[in-house]
């Protein structure tokens, strides 16, 4: 387990502090993960083990399973988020179990929501199998939703999207790479990275994909309230897209077929959420939320940064990368700040599946601000949808 304390390591070195001020890190993490972890130390480096353990009396029995294999282990994972101290005269933390973000989250991104999770167990209020889904998703940042689409939806949705990518639904746009980011159908979405816009608009089809219960039952355990979708993609081939974060609250990709290694299968970096945040312009969790503030502001070299800044934090962090080999009908829940992207296409693959970015009903896509369309559609009250490409 990775040991990191932010308090900690910007104080042990000043250099950092200083250069973080500056806006030359967006973090003392993001040093360390770049830079530091060569000859830095991360965090603490003693847990007094003998009064930890006779102090806080639920560690014994939280490790009596071997899920923690030390007192400092438990400590790091569990413990500080409590408000646990380390030694008898160490300083508490202000708020302990504090949101990993400033800019905020979900329940399921405050720092103590495995705790929060085993209690919903203990009370009766979740069942095993979901316990152990959260579980995931807290640590690991995605669940996988094995053969969760009934047969009848993927068909009607993969006939939806074969009629887009041939040009048989008027009004649809398209990005299409080399051609346009908003565009009308054109052959070359057959052939090249493309992606079909917010088909969940147009389609019943597709809105029956993205709505089916086993998905809207994950998200209502995240959001605790009845959940919007704001945006679709829909891919024949794959984006071979570099790793990247979206910053939209949820996704899912929802295969239509299975897929073939070198199809330009997904990829992403196990537990990346948790990595340092990217601030774009020096203060904004996303590039779209400092064009909004500052009108304007040159953003060119802020995106091919955070797309290195993503590689470099993954390796110094050591966070595994894996790919997913989706089986038709398999679904891939991530969380905003997931590290993912398409890994490259090594041959004449499709790779038919749908994307759709979630948010609770009353957390409106950053569109609405914008004076694009601000239509609120129900599904059959059980959720809701927009779409920013059609008025």
């Amino acid at each position: 387990m990775f040991y990191y304390d932010e308090q900690y390591y910007l104080q042990a070195n000043p250099d950092v502090a200083e250069a973080v001020k500056r806006h030359d890190w967006p973090s003392g993490m993001t040093h360390f993960a770049v830079d530091g972890y060569r000859n830095r130390r991360p965090s603490v480096p003693k847990v007094d083990e003998e009064w930890y353990l006779a102090t806080y009396p639920l560690v014994a029995s939280e490790m009596a399973d071997g899920s923690l294999a030390s007192i400092p282990e438990h400590y790091y994972a569990i413990g500080r988020y409590r408000g646990y101290l380390p030694s008898e005269r160490s300083r508490r933390p202000d708020n302990p179990s504090r949101m990993h973000s400033r800019f905020g989250g979900f329940w399921t991104d405050a720092a103590n929501a495995l705790d929060v999770v085993a209690g919903r167990f203990d009370l009766g209020k979740i069942t095993l199998q979901q316990m152990n889904l959260l579980q995931k998703w807290i640590t690991d940042g995605y669940v996988v939703l094995q053969n969760a689409i009934p047969e009848k939806i993927l068909a009607a949705a993969e006939e939806a999207l074969d009629d887009a990518y041939h040009g048989k639904i008027p009004g649809l746009r398209y990005a299409i790479h080399g051609i346009s980011e908003n565009c009308d159908w054109d052959a070359a979405a057959l052939t090249s990275p493309a992606k079909a816009l917010d088909l969940h608009w147009v389609s019943p089809a597709v809105r029956d994909l993205v709505f089916s219960d086993p998905l809207l039952e994950f998200m209502h355990l995240v959001f605790e309230r009845r959940a919007l979708a704001s945006q679709t993609l829909g891919f024949w081939r794959g984006s071979a897209q570099s790793g990247h974060q979206d910053s939209q609250f949820t996704a899912s990709w929802i295969a239509l077929e299975d897929v073939k290694e070198g199809a330009g299968e997904l990829f992403y970096y196990v537990g990346s959420h948790r990595m340092p945040e990217f601030l774009y312009g020096g203060d904004f969790k996303g590039a779209e939320v400092a064009k909004h503030v500052r009108p304007g502001i040159d953003l060119s070299q802020d995106y091919p940064r955070h797309i290195e800044l993503i590689k470099r934090q993954a390796e110094g962090l050591g966070l595994k990368k894996e790919r997913f080999l989706a089986r038709r009908g398999d679904v891939l829940f991530w969380n905003a700040d997931l590290a993912h992207g398409g890994s490259p296409i090594s041959g004449d693959f499709t790779r038919k599946s749908i994307v759709t970015h979630y948010c609770p009903k009353d957390v409106v896509p950053a569109y609405f601000e914008n004076a694009q369309n601000r239509e609120l559609r129900s599904y059959d009250g059980k959720a809701f949808y927009s779409a920013s490409n059609y008025r």
